[in-house]
């Protein structure tokens, strides 16, 4: 009998890369991707960026995005996307939005730069589930996915899953749990956010 043991890499700010967004108005910082094949873009991305003025979001059409208030600087600063004329205020650490990429998107600051983290799948190739936790954390997952992947905000994440236990993540790192074959997944210490990953499979 083989017994399946989950693996975990770590990816950290030395291995993220930057780049212009698409409208050239800023910048983001990539963690990491899954590029599609025949280079037709990329499956699902996971980065950061700096809001710093009012202005218009990249179309990303085919995709289905999910973006979090990741830092106010300590202000306090909210977030106001006009998602094709719905409305979504993030006012709280780890709030979270989901719209379209098609959608015209325009973003608003009302008190001032803010960092936001965003999770974006090609929807006709996979799906993700988010969710977070604000320190002091601790949440306990169900595993059901393809990929499970963790992000430490701010200090060290201790994880456990049914078959490893007292993985240390340092603030800023990314954990991957490929093909994970934990069902559950315990994170407790510092604020993160969980991204799970799953591709459709074919009817045929």
């Amino acid at each position: 009998m083989t017994t399946s043991i989950t693996t975990a890499t770590i990816y950290g700010p030395d291995t993220f890369r930057t780049m212009p967004w698409r409208n050239g108005l800023g910048t983001t910082i990539e963690l990491l991707k899954q590029d599609l094949p025949h280079g037709d873009g990329f499956a699902w991305r996971l980065s950061m960026a700096d809001v710093t003025t009012d202005g218009e979001f990249s179309n990303f059409s085919g995709y289905d995005r999910t973006l979090l208030l990741l830092d106010d600087n300590g202000q306090g600063n909210s977030l106001i996307l006009d998602c094709a004329g719905v409305p979504q205020r993030l006012d709280k650490p780890l709030q979270a939005a989901r719209f379209r990429g098609e959608d015209s998107t325009f973003a608003t600051l009302p008190d001032g730069p803010v960092r936001d983290f965003n999770i974006m799948t090609q929807r006709q190739h996979c799906a993700a589930r988010v969710s977070s936790a604000v320190q002091p954390a601790e949440s306990t997952i169900d595993v059901a996915a393809d990929i499970l992947m963790v992000y430490a905000v701010a200090g060290e994440l201790g994880m456990n899953g049914d078959d490893f236990t007292e993985l240390k993540l340092p603030a800023g790192h990314l954990c991957v749990l490929r093909n994970p074959a934990t069902a559950s997944l315990h994170c407790g210490g510092a604020s993160h956010i969980v991204i799970q990953i799953t591709y459709h499979r074919s009817s045929s």
